[in-house]
């Protein structure tokens, strides 16, 4: 039995998540965050070590590694991961898109900045978490033993991404095919 961090109903509790989400969806999208992104940031050893037995077997300071630092992080992850497959649905005549009366559905410039900010803050306290286990690496492990077969997952040494801003027309030192143009800078 694998054991999900976090429920859907703290989901719903602690999050912009609405109580009329499909309850099927949210749990299958919980247990897939919790899976592509935890296991990440945790390891492989200490993530199978939290997901294979039950919270009610787990000691003090595991029940503070998941309630909290895990269980913010997974929160804003399950809303990016979540935020663009809960208002479609795969039914038999195709991808269709949820409607409904009373609202309406966002533009993709407003979805994107959404995400975005799930993103930045689910990055933050995915940081947390591998900030208190290498300061707390003697209270876990597994964290630094993490396994030794090929399916093992190292934890991330860092949780941020970011793209790379390359000035496509700077052309600053480059002499190659257009070396008569002088830089500009």
């Amino acid at each position: 039995m694998a054991t999900l961090f976090i429920g859907s109903q703290y989901i719903k509790d602690s999050s912009y998540i609405d109580e009329n989400v499909d309850e099927k969806l949210l749990k299958s999208t919980i247990a897939d965050t919790q899976d592509f992104r935890i296991l990440n940031i945790l390891g492989t050893a200490l993530y199978n070590s939290l997901k294979d037995t039950s919270p009610t077997t787990w000691n003090a300071s595991q029940l503070t590694l998941v309630n909290d630092y895990i269980k913010p992080a997974l929160k804003y992850w399950v809303l990016h991961d979540g935020g663009m497959l809960f208002q479609y649905k795969i039914m038999n005549k195709g991808i269709v898109k949820r409607t409904s009366e009373n609202a309406d559905s966002i533009d993709s410039g407003e979805l994107k900045m959404l995400l975005d900010l799930f993103r930045s803050r689910a990055e933050f306290y995915s940081e947390r978490i591998t900030k208190y286990l290498l300061q707390n690496n003697t209270t876990y492990p597994l964290y630094n033993n993490f396994g030794t077969g090929i399916d093992a997952v190292a934890p991330a040494q860092s949780n941020y991404t970011g793209g790379w801003y390359l000035d496509d027309n700077n052309d600053c030192g480059y002499k190659g095919i257009d070396s008569f143009k002088e830089p500009r800078c």
